[in-house]
């Protein structure tokens, strides 16, 4: 039985699939099954996989979302440790060996992560390299519950046992907070613990229109927080809805620029739902129904990633 479990979610990365699989079988620890769930992709990601033979195990299914087809992945896999890797991120060689001691040594440790090195779709490093926890390596269930603890899939590795107990990934959250809810929930069944190396390198994609298309889960995210946690949540929800409303006022900024005032007013249409009070989030909106000024030189894919 492997010792771990590397589960990757694909849906149409056939352009990227490789250099995830790539980095998996460079790690200096090998004792690592992977398994890999083809989300109902219509590219020729199938045919890419296929390349790779038994050394891994391909799970077709219908389209469902990254965290049914992450759930799958772990349903179908046997290692004592759980790592994930999305399909157009890659890991450092020594990812897994570096996480693996950690849990080895520490066994009431459920989940340990690592730094990450954000590139652009281009491979260009993003301008923020800071980290998305403040500094904090093992933060306690009131840290977690008082911001939103931004590590992403590809950075973790946890033991099975806290995944099972946690539930896995929320199905109803699709691709949006998934991971977010997880963590919370994962952290009520052991600590975490850092590794202070950036051993994986994440890929960032521009904020319009994916982030404004996420925002119905993000209000069913708030509201699960809200049904799990009650008042304790009453920070992270703040901070996480703080944060929605700056991404919204981002796109709507560049959009404007850019000459898109009706992708904008749908953008500043968040912003007041976050800010009914503010006036300012009003005249913002209404400056949308202005004549559009010349568009200034840009481009949707100078959006900062998330």
């Amino acid at each position: 039985m492997a010792k771990v479990s590397t589960i990757v979610a694909v849906y149409n990365g056939a352009a990227a699939i490789d250099r995830a699989l790539s980095s998996i079988f460079a790690q200096t620890f090998t004792d690592n099954e992977v398994v890999v769930v083809n989300d109902g992709s219509t590219d020729d990601t199938a045919s890419v996989l296929s390349r790779y033979g038994d050394r891994i195990r391909v799970i077709t299914q219908s389209n469902r979302g990254v965290s049914a087809a992450r759930n799958v992945g772990v349903r179908a896999s046997v290692g004592e440790y759980i790592a994930f890797l999305d399909h157009d991120d890659e890991w450092m060689a020594g990812k897994l060996a570096r996480c693996v001691t950690v849990l080895d040594q520490d066994k009431a440790c459920g989940l340990v992560y690592t730094d990450a090195f954000k590139v652009d779709l281009k491979g260009l490093p993003m301008p923020n390299q800071e980290s998305q926890t403040d500094g904090v390596d093992s933060p306690t269930m009131a840290q977690m519950l008082a911001r939103p603890w931004n590590v992403v899939p590809s950075q973790l590795v946890v033991r099975r046992s806290a995944f099972e107990r946690s539930g896995g990934f929320d199905e109803r959250l699709g691709a949006s907070c998934e991971d977010l809810f997880f963590l919370l929930r994962a952290r009520e069944f052991g600590h975490f613990l850092r590794v202070r190396e950036s051993l994986v390198r994440k890929t960032t994609r521009p904020l319009y229109p994916k982030a404004l298309n996420r925002e119905p889960q993000c209000d069913l995210y708030v509201r699960l927080l809200r049904e799990r946690y009650g008042a304790s949540a009453a920070g992270v929800i703040r901070e996480f809805r703080l944060s929605r409303m700056k991404v919204m006022q981002h796109m709507a900024r560049v959009l404007m620029n850019e000459g898109g005032p009706k992708d904008a007013r749908r953008c500043l249409a968040r912003v007041i739902y976050y800010q009914p009070a503010s006036p300012k989030a009003y005249r913002r909106y209404l400056k949308t129904f202005l004549p559009a000024r010349t568009p200034r030189v840009s481009s949707s894919s100078d959006l900062p990633g998330v």
